[in-house]
């Protein structure tokens, strides 16, 4: 997707894993801000994948070096964007008996996500960025409290996203030298990201008595923000998946087609499955629960 020239493959990775650590970051921050407001977190997570798709393809059509480009696209949008997070989103509405919600997430990012990257790439000029401004909830203490969590977490959740985009990148380099084209290196960082984030999610995420996924506590949030918030999120991407799908589709409708639907066959299961094993390394974290919860539930 990224043509990076002459630059030397150490630079681009190095660079991508910064930006990609930075992105990261700021998703997490948008996302954290939509939930402080009300918006719930797959909301915030689709949001921030469709804007992130949109960003990419208009960086497509920006006349920049080699390395800016690779570092806003494969880097800084990379990290920015996420396709582990969708699929874990899309389980767990799914566990969760809402399935409206989880199609909803499938369909509106990988639908969304490469029409929005369409629709940036025609836009010849793009003069401003129209920013909603919308007020704090609760006491001005309450905003200072949330921006200590912002700056509290930037350290666990960009090692973990600097390592995982400098994986992808890798990845990215690496799909031409051995003879294969770059979306099936998108395609098998996601598939094992989303794998990852089952996996961890699962491992520090409860099941309340009715089955439903719990968040886990915030004695694991460390642990949360360096193996999914960071690595998983900086090793998958959406934005770079939706332009790979645009560009696909100039040559055939039916490639830019099926380049999604790899992801989702693949991602969709690997979830599950990591999923499917955490809960039966961790058996006894099927009923994390209070037992003033257990009352009011079975009242």
């Amino acid at each position: 997707m990224v043509d990076t020239g002459v630059v030397d493959a150490p630079t681009v990775i190095l660079v991508g894993s910064i930006s990609g650590g930075i992105g990261a970051w700021i998703r997490i921050v948008v996302r954290d801000e939509c939930i402080a407001r009300g918006v719930a977190s797959w909301k915030a997570i689709l949001s921030i994948n469709l804007v992130g798709s949109g960003l990419a393809g208009a960086a497509l059509r920006l006349p920049t070096d080699p390395l800016s480009l690779a570092a806003i696209s494969l880097g800084f949008l990379g990290g920015f964007t996420t396709f582990s997070s969708m699929c874990l989103d899309a389980v767990v509405q799914w566990v969760g008996l809402r399935r409206r919600a989880s199609a909803l997430i499938v369909a509106a990012t990988m639908l969304g996500g490469p029409v929005i990257a369409a629709i940036a790439t025609s836009v010849v000029a793009v003069a401003t960025v129209a920013t909603a401004t919308i007020p704090l909830v609760g006491e001005p203490r309450a905003g200072r409290r949330r921006m200590v969590h912002h700056f509290s977490g930037v350290t666990f959740i960009s090692i973990g996203a600097c390592l995982g985009s400098g994986i992808r990148v890798s990845m990215h380099l690496l799909a031409p030298i051995v003879g294969l084209p770059v979306w099936t290196a998108t395609a098998v960082v996601n598939a094992v990201g989303a794998g990852f984030a089952g996996f961890v999610f699962r491992w520090l995420c409860a099941l309340d008595i009715a089955g439903a996924p719990r968040h886990s506590p915030n004695r694991r949030l460390v642990t949360e923000r360096l193996l999914i918030f960071g690595f998983a999120g900086g090793l998958t991407t959406m934005s770079a998946l939706s332009v790979e799908m645009l560009v696909a589709t100039r040559e055939s409708w039916w490639l830019g087609a099926s380049i999604g639907a790899i992801n989702i066959a693949l991602g969709l299961p690997a979830t599950i499955l990591g999923w499917w094993i955490a809960s039966r390394l961790f058996p006894s974290r099927e009923c994390f629960i209070t037992q003033d919860e257990a009352r009011v539930l079975s009242s």
